[in-house]
């Protein structure tokens, strides 16, 4: 079974928190958005010294992504 990827170009950004400045080997990035059929992706990016050297996209369900949002 493949996995479909969320168009995140459709989707509306909730929350974006930023670790680090740009071009910072160790920052990262995490953004929430919201799909258009109401579902979540946390998108997490970073440099290559980073806990997401590696993109990661994650669908999560919405008490997820409420939890998320209050850990900020």
């Amino acid at each position: 079974m493949v996995k479909k990827t969320p168009n995140l170009e459709t989707a509306t950004e909730l929350r974006r928190v930023t670790h680090g400045y740009y071009g910072d080997p160790k920052g990262y990035e995490e953004i929430l958005y919201r799909t258009r059929n109401n579902r979540y992706v946390l998108l997490q990016r970073g440099g290559a010294e980073s806990p997401y050297s590696e993109e990661k996209i994650t669908q999560i369900l919405k008490v997820k992504a409420q939890e998320w949002l209050d850990s900020l």
